[in-house]
């Protein structure tokens, strides 16, 4: 493990350097009977909130069970629902009719949110999914016409999204292939949480962008209110496997050095990360056992199926959707163009 401290044996940032770190949070990988914990620790300068000590290049890999779920796959397809089928034709596909201004405006404010997280056509309609898992995301990119292209670390997860027909380079950002200003869009989807560098990861990823290409990201908010109020518990801390957690300042300041500029800056209300972690509280605990076999019983007892809770969901979402307007919600998602 890399443990470096500065003199006064604080732990230096990652990101700004600075040794005015204090700690956090403690982690526990709640997903797989691992040994010890993980520190958390906040910037004082810039805000970051990272693992401390962060692991060693080699062993990130070990740090992914093989059924990390990104890698196994779901839904792929896009329902087939009336009012899917209508957005479609009126402003996802790639062949959907060319729209005044005025008109694309209504039409998104009319569709933006019912095909989740899929965007509309923009430019010659190339993207790019970095970190694409099994290739769900991207699949449905393709089903809507667009030239769609993935990259993967993880060998399952590549050949589940080759299976889907989809063309993925396995291997990383910096050894990918592809020419730069290739991609209209680039979807970075619960990926820059898990770099060493992410300074450097965005720099080459805005390479790939065309002129007047988007880059999404979206990644866990480190001032949520969820891990104030959850703490260790928190769903999207994710310990050991996030690194690196943003906020929207932390996330635009280190895209602004990576050459990117900020396009927006949209809040997202996740009710259902509260139920995740309610979960976690109830079945497992703010500390995990330190003994091992005890550790598996009640790791393994907390993945057992367990209820939506849509009543829960429904009362806090409201809640969550003011604290998302005030930069305290669960997810960020921010849009980026290259600003070189």
């Amino acid at each position: 493990m890399n443990a470096s401290t500065t003199a006064d044996g604080q732990a230096p940032c990652p990101l700004c350097a600075s040794g005015t770190s204090t700690h956090e949070v403690t982690g526990y990988d709640r997903t797989r009977p691992m040994p010890g914990s993980f520190d958390y620790r906040r910037c004082g300068g810039c805000g970051l909130l990272f693992q401390h000590p962060l692991p060693a290049p080699d062993e990130i890999a070990g740090l992914y069970p093989d059924d990390y779920s990104p890698h196994v796959g779901g839904r792929s397809g896009i329902k087939d629902k009336w009012i899917n089928r209508v957005a479609r034709r009126l402003y996802y596909d790639t062949d959907s009719p060319q729209r005044s201004a005025a008109g694309k405006a209504f039409m998104g404010l009319l569709f933006e949110r019912v095909l989740g997280e899929l965007r509309p056509p923009r430019g010659e309609c190339r993207v790019l999914d970095v970190g694409c898992g099994s290739g769900d995301l991207l699949a449905r990119y393709a089903e809507l016409g667009w030239s769609a292209h993935g990259i993967e670390v993880s060998p399952h997860g590549c050949e589940v999204a080759r299976a889907k027909g989809l063309e993925v380079h396995q291997g990383d950002v910096f050894d990918a292939p592809f020419p730069t200003g290739r991609f209209d869009l680039i979807i970075l989807s619960h990926v820059v949480e898990h770099v060493l560098d992410p300074v450097g990861f965005l720099a080459r990823v805005r390479e790939f962008l065309a002129p007047g290409g988007l880059l999404v990201v979206l990644t866990p908010n480190s001032r949520a209110l969820g891990l104030q109020r959850y703490r260790s518990c928190w769903f999207p801390l994710e310990a050991p496997r996030h690194l690196m957690l943003f906020c929207p300042r932390t996330l635009t300041n280190t895209a602004r050095e990576a050459g990117l500029r900020l396009v927006r800056n949209k809040p997202r209300t996740e009710a259902k990360r509260w139920t995740q972690s309610r979960h976690y509280v109830r079945t497992q605990g703010q500390e995990l056992p330190e003994d091992m076999d005890e550790r598996a019983r009640v790791i393994a007892a907390s993945l057992e199926p367990s209820e939506r809770e849509a009543g829960f969901e429904r009362l806090v979402r409201p809640y969550l959707w003011l604290a998302a307007k005030f930069g305290r919600g669960e997810i960020l998602e921010l849009e980026f163009a290259s600003a070189r």
